[in-house]
């Protein structure tokens, strides 16, 4: 019996030394994570804030980040009917968040007297901080937006530099005592690490909100974009219809395609401003040469498919200039057939379609070239006015226009100069240029792009006050169960020494002349 009360004993007091060593393990090695678990258990991450880097245009303007905002804390035991109507009054908005005891809202305004109601009347607490995004955000369909549940980039270069912007780690809290609640005395935090990570874009804020204005203005949906073509840099890209990325779910169910930047993600027939790349394929073959003339009876037959030319009654003898300039159908289908299709399409690679402009920067589509098979027959009748199965996005256009404007040169297109993190700017590697075309073909393409300006296609745009070389394009195409006509016009200025190429596109807009080339017009009015 005492042999056995023994052993029990030392069986206490063992447990008793294993259940000391456990507290003092608890109280001297982990007390600090379990004082972080504490801590973080007194507190409540408030959401709503800019909590990213900051994406910046070429100039150092904020395209992220860039409203003043104020978010409102209230009980949601105490909301009642008049403050919902005051948060009505100063335009807020509710937004999501972690707390089950406590409403958020964000608003750009701020009242005074309401202010004060909501703190007498309902222990409010309004801190002021920035928005991700405008109401109205600038470059929209370029920047992207990020996802709701985690706060990760979804699309746009939000997407495409999540890694970098993630790092900037802010974070806005309350402390709450233990019931949830948040305790007056301490207030509202943030913590800020790495805060002035972000990327450097090649966008020009003022262009760019110039030519979302353009758009917006003519109602119709389409796309506008900007680029130096003395290094490819993207200066502006607008796409309508627009979209708020603070609502992205609003959106989702929509036909009107607002979440669609038409600029890189959407496909269509080039019409005749592909005539650009077809020219270039019968000068630099030898199929052709500046003093090359063609008639022009008003449409071509091949195969029994009948082509109409742009003017029914035909042009008659018509030089290659003139074709280029008054767009002869006729004249280039005869071009093409004299080309080769093959010798089209490999000028057209050349000319980067086929392939990303943006090389993976953001969303993007390559585009369609026919064929073979495609370009036999009537087939080559198509692809030499534009037509077939052959698709381009307007940054596409927008680099076959750069490449005539640079003599021939080739700088792709880019649209991020670098990253900035720990005061530290990392600039890119540019494209290295590439000769496509020879600097006389570009000079002469040049010269009759001139000529469409001044007696051709688009001289209603002639007298803009400065020299513009550019090219018209009506485009046939199946659009939301019809069959429509997309505008085009792709030029650059000064026609000499070009600054600035810039390419508009108008869905179902009409012939390029009467929908596209005022938009252009109010674009260089503005720069020029």
């Amino acid at each position: 019996m005492r042999r056995r009360l023994y052993v029990l004993f030392i069986g206490f007091i063992l447990l008793l030394a294993l259940l000391a060593a456990r507290l003092t393990q608890i109280q001297i090695l982990e007390s600090e994570r379990f004082a972080s678990v504490n801590a973080k258990q007194q507190r409540i991450i408030l959401d709503g804030e800019d909590t990213r880097g900051t994406i910046f245009d070429r100039n150092g303007n904020r395209l992220t980040g860039a409203d003043e905002s104020f978010i409102y804390i209230i009980k949601k035991e105490v909301m009642d009917a008049t403050a919902a109507r005051i948060f009505q009054l100063i335009d807020a908005d509710k937004v999501e968040n972690e707390s089950k005891r406590y409403y958020v809202y964000r608003s750009t305004l701020f009242s005074e007297e309401a202010a004060y109601v909501l703190k007498r009347d309902y222990d409010a607490f309004i801190i002021k901080g920035a928005a991700r995004y405008e109401e109205e955000q600038p470059a929209v369909h370029i920047i992207g937006h990020i996802n709701e549940t985690d706060g990760t980039g979804a699309s746009g270069l939000e997407k495409a530099f999540n890694e970098i912007l993630s790092k900037k780690r802010k974070e806005v809290y309350a402390s709450v005592d233990g019931r949830r609640m948040i305790i007056p005395g301490l207030g509202i935090f943030s913590t800020v690490e790495n805060p002035d990570c972000g990327i450097i874009t090649t966008l020009d804020l003022k262009i760019q909100k110039k030519a979302e204005q353009v758009l917006k203005d003519s109602g119709r949906s389409g796309a506008i974009i900007v680029v130096d073509p003395r290094n490819g840099e993207v200066l502006a890209s607008a796409s309508t219809p627009s979209y708020d990325p603070s609502r992205v779910e609003e959106y989702l169910d929509s036909n009107n395609e607002e979440l669609i930047n038409k600029v890189t993600q959407s496909l269509y027939p080039p019409g005749s401003i592909f005539k650009i790349i077809v020219a270039a394929a019968a000068l630099e073959s030898g199929a052709v040469n500046e003093e090359s003339v063609f008639f022009c009876k008003g449409y071509e037959e091949i195969n029994g498919v009948r082509i109409n030319c742009l003017k029914e009654e035909g042009h008659g003898e018509i030089s290659l200039r003139d074709a280029f300039s008054k767009s002869c159908n006729s004249a280039f289908i005869q071009i093409g057939q004299l080309t080769g299709g093959e010798e089209i399409l490999k000028m057209a690679e050349a000319f980067g379609l086929g392939e990303k402009a943006f090389r993976g920067t953001i969303e993007e589509k390559t585009g369609l070239l026919p064929g073979i098979q495609d370009i036999q027959g009537a087939g080559i009748g198509n692809l030499s006015i534009g037509q077939g199965k052959l698709l381009v996005t307007p940054a596409q256009a927008a680099r076959i226009t750069a490449i005539i404007a640079s003599g021939g040169t080739d700088y792709g297109l880019s649209l991020v100069k670098g990253t900035t993190e720990g005061g530290e700017t990392k600039y890119f590697k540019r494209m290295l240029p590439r000769r496509v075309i020879s600097k006389k073909t570009a000079e002469l393409i040049t010269s009759w792009m001139i000529e469409t300006v001044d007696r051709g296609t688009a001289n209603n745009l002639k007298d803009v006050g400065v020299t513009v070389a550019g090219k018209t394009g009506s485009a046939e195409a199946a659009y939301r169960g019809e069959m429509v006509v997309h505008g085009w016009f792709t030029g650059f200025f000064p026609a000499l020494e070009p600054q600035y190429v810039i390419t508009v596109f108008v869905e179902a807009g009409g012939s390029g002349r009467s929908s596209a080339v005022p938009l252009f017009r109010q674009m260089a009015e503005y720069l020029h």
